[in-house]
This record gives C-alpha cells, sequence and structure tokens, in this order.
C-alpha cells in the first residue's frame, strides 16, 4: 500500500485497518500449542505446531501448510530426537526440562520447582518474543517523531515562510506538532500492549486519541458529523478543505475569512504531492537516500531510483512501528496443576485442571512488539508429613511459598539439621515448647527476654512461622 499516492492519511488509516483485518482471518499463519505437566524437579514440555490457512470446509479441520523446513529443524533441535513427530502437517515434539525452558515459539523461559519435608513450591515463567528494549524503541520512535516535525516544519517555511501569521503556524509546528506526534506514538505502543488484556482497547484508543486531539484544537466537536461523512466517502476536495483551514487557524485566520491564496497548494491531492515531493527532494535525509541507492546499484543494477516521498512514509512507519503485513500467528499455552495457581496472569479452566494463555504473535523477527509473558506460583502441602508431625496441615498456599523459599535458601548443613528436627516433632502439647527451644549448631544463645535480638537468629524464622501456623 503507497500511503503517499492519492489517498488521504485519514483514509488510509481506515483501509489499513480492513486490511489488516484481512490479513490476520485469511492468510497463512503459524500455530503454536505448549503443553506444561511439573514432574517434581522438571517439567514435561509438549509442543503441537502447524501452519494452516483457513480451515477445511468438509472437516472442520485446520487447512495444513507446508511448515518452513529451517523452523521444523530449529525447533526440533532443542528436543531429543525421538520425541519428533510428524502427522500430516501437524508437528509434535516432547521433552523433559529442568530450570531453562527451550526458546521454542521464540522468547526465554524458566521452570523451578523447591522440594520439601512439609511440601513443594513451583514458578513458571515465559517471555514469547516481543523486544524489551523499551528505552531503545521509546528512542527510536521519538526521533521518527523529530524528523517528521522537521520536515513538515521544512516544507511549510519553504511554502509559507514570508506570509503573515508564518511565525505561529512555526511555532505550532516545532513546538505542539512535535509534542503531539510524540504522544501518539506512545498511545499506539500503549493500545499494543493493552491489546492483549481488553479486547475493546482498539477503540478505547481511537476515543482517547481523539479526544486529546479535540482538547488541542485540532478539530471541534461539532465537526465530527463532517469527519464522520468524509471518512466514510470519497470526497477528496473536502479533505483538503479542512487541511487548508486547520492551517489557515495555526496562522491566526478566522473562520470567518477566506482561506489565504498561499495555501492554494493544499486545495488539491496532486497539488499538496507535488509541492511535498519537491521540497523532499531538497532535504539531506533524502540525499542520504539516494547515496545508499547508488550503493545499492554495484550489486543490483535493476533497483529502482527511491522517490522523495519515502523519506516521509519511513518517518511515519517508524514512529508507530507498525508493519500491516505481518500475519500474527497463534498462541496457547497450557499448564497442568492439581490446583488452581496462588499467583499468575493466566485463566484457570476447573473442568481441564489447566492454567491457559492464549494470544496472537507477530513474527519472531518482529522487534517493535512487547514479549507477551506467561507467569504462575503454586504450592502442595506434603499432608502426611505436616499431620504427622505439627498434627495438621499448618503451612499451605502463600506461606508455604515462603516457607520453601527459606530451606532452600539454606546451606546443606543447617538444612539436613533442620529437616532432621522437623522429622523428630510429635503433635502433642509439648510441640509449641520444643519449636521455640530449637537452636542450629554453634548458635548464639539469645535472651528470651529480648525479643527483637530473639528473632535476629537464624532459626527465628521459620520457628516463628511454624508457631504463627499451629496458633
Amino acid at each position: 500500500m503507497n500511503i503517499s499516492g492519492k489517498t488521504s492519511p485519514a483514509k488510509c488509516l481506515v483501509l489499513c485497518l480492513g486490511v489488516m483485518a484481512l490479513v490476520v482471518t485469511g492468510c497463512p499463519y503459524n500455530d503454536y500449542t505448549v503443553q506444561l505437566k511439573p514432574q517434581g524437579n522438571g517439567i514435561e514440555r509438549t509442543l503441537i505446531f502447524y501452519r494452516a490457512d483457513g480451515v477445511n470446509t468438509n472437516n472442520s479441520a485446520p487447512n495444513y501448510q507446508a511448515f518452513e523446513a529451517d523452523e521444523v529443524a530449529a525447533i526440533s533441535a532443542l528436543y531429543p530426537a525421538a520425541g519428533v513427530t510428524n502427522d500430516g502437517g501437524r508437528y509434535v515434539v516432547r521433552g523433559e526440562f529442568n530450570d531453562i525452558l527451550p526458546g521454542d515459539v521464540g522468547g526465554a523461559g524458566a521452570y523451578t520447582n523447591l522440594t520439601t519435608s512439609l511440601g513443594s513450591a513451583g514458578f513458571y515463567v515465559e517471555r514469547f518474543r516481543g523486544n524489551d528494549d523499551l528505552a531503545g524503541m521509546t528512542e527510536r520512535r521519538f526521533q521518527a517523531a523529530d524528523q517528521l516535525a522537521d520536515l513538515l516544519a521544512g516544507w511549510s517555511r519553504a511554502e509559507l515562510g514570508r506570509e503573515p501569521g508564518y511565525d505561529r503556524l512555526h511555532r505550532f509546528l516545532e513546538l505542539d506538532l512535535r509534542r503531539d506526534l510524540k504522544n501518539l506514538s506512545a498511545y499506539w505502543w500503549e493500545v499494543q500492549l493493552v491489546n492483549s488484556y481488553k479486547t475493546n482497547s482498539s477503540e478505547e484508543f481511537v476515543v482517547r486519541f481523539g479526544q486529546y486531539l479535540l482538547e488541542r484544537g485540532y478539530f471541534s466537536l461539532g465537526e465530527l458529523p463532517g469527519l464522520f461523512r468524509d471518512v466514510s466517502g470519497d470526497d477528496s476536495p473536502a479533505w483538503q478543505r479542512r487541511i487548508q483551514r486547520l492551517v489557515a487557524r495555526k496562522m491566526g485566520v478566522s473562520e470567518a475569512d477566506p482561506v489565504p491564496g498561499s495555501l492554494a497548494f493544499l486545495g488539491s491531492e496532486d497539488g499538496m504531492e507535488k509541492s511535498l515531493t519537491n521540497y523532499l527532494a531538497t532535504t539531506e535525509a533524502y540525499r542520504a537516500r539516494l547515496k545508499q541507492w547508488e550503493e545499492e546499484q554495484k550489486t543490483d543494477p535493476e533497483s529502482k531510483r527511491p522517490d522523495p516521498k519515502e523519506v516521509v512514509t519511513k518517518a511515519a512507519e517508524n514512529l508507530i512501528e507498525f508493519n500491516l503485513f505481518v500475519t500474527a500467528d497463534h498462541l496457547a499455552v497450557r499448564l497442568s496443576l492439581p490446583a488452581p495457581p496462588l499467583h499468575g496472569n493466566g485463566r484457570w479452566d476447573d473442568e481441564l485442571k489447566q492454567v491457559t494463555w492464549e494470544t496472537d504473535l507477530g513474527g519472531r523477527t518482529n522487534a517493535t512488539h512487547l514479549p507477551y509473558s506467561c507467569y504462575a506460583s503454586w504450592a502442595q502441602a506434603d499432608v502426611g508429613f505436616q499431620k504427622d508431625h505439627l498434627g495438621k496441615v499448618a503451612l499451605a498456599g502463600d506461606e508455604l511459598v515462603q516457607y520453601c523459599l527459606w530451606r532452600s535458601s539454606q546451606v546443606p548443613e543447617r538444612g539436613r539439621e533442620w529437616d532432621a528436627f522437623l522429622a523428630g516433632l510429635e503433635p502433642g502439647p509439648g510441640l509449641k515448647a520444643k519449636l521455640d527451644t530449637f537452636r542450629f549448631s554453634g548458635e548464639m544463645e539469645r535472651s528470651e527476654t529480648n525479643r527483637q535480638q530473639n528473632l535476629s537468629t537464624p532459626s527465628a524464622w521459620p520457628r516463628e512461622l511454624l508457631n504463627a501456623a499451629l496458633k
């Protein structure tokens, strides 16, 4: 799509959204399903993946397409050789992993399970694709906003620099428009993130940024019917008149006064395009692009001379870092657990006993979107051991997670000493007193009358945790 041709920018945006919907729903895409089953200190990971183009109308199954051979090989290399199968375009790989999870779909993940005599705690976290360099992406987008503002200011100076009121227009372009372009980029970035969690975020973005423009005088509320008509119709002169009037307003021309003759070049798309192209051909940015093209011709003599308007379209693309023709892949993650997790950002399916996540993903090399993240934590008490030695299930949930973290942080000698102490406990009236008297070997005795000192000893935290739980 050439957004610098005969289609006005606002109409082009509407057309882009329509084409995007067709791209997402009617083009080949990769589908990935990650199934996770914790197995003690390891986790079984099964990845089912295929490429499809819609659904087979005869049996409602995916209309399988050939999956890229290089990606199949790269994924398979991350799993045991015997764990890879292919059933008519539907691939399945399976393996068991400890700590670090394979970046099969693209990204990075980790799993850990902390097992103690009182129970265990599990943690899962994974990033799928995307780019975590928030500072770098912000810097690129703001540089694009500055470049666009500089180009528009330069173009206006070439055409209108000697006109009455130009200083007001120039100040608007240099300050207000520059800021508003950066805010547009920030809002667009926000909606990409929120869209993963809220289905109406795109609509909310349009309304919110529309209000932003309304508050800053780009249009009035009374103009909404006309704006709607212009978007839904094919009246190019109407858009040109709106642009003329906006520029005139920023130059201090009253709404009751006619548009100055100096703005005639904005009255038609041909006139505007010709004026902009002529100016862009004189810019340093275009000269740099020409120099790059001359180098390209040494290896590709057939490469076409770049259009000056590429300077502006490239800056606009960088402003929102949105590639219209990147087909979204689909991802589903399913983590099997005996009970709902304590914490997480997935959806619990009580019937399947699974935490589920589902989203669309950009391409593997897409460095312009934030990652999709999954996380969950859970705990499982050792019911038999706790009842045998504490008289009941004293530690569960977050308290058990805290205990598992503490126990796993102990040096081996202290860990063994503590485990032996727990194994020797018996339910009954003397349980609390026995807990209170425990000290690690070599631990300095603290006066029981000085509670603050007592709590600072290495054995104080687990004793207090269990005492509170037994109450």
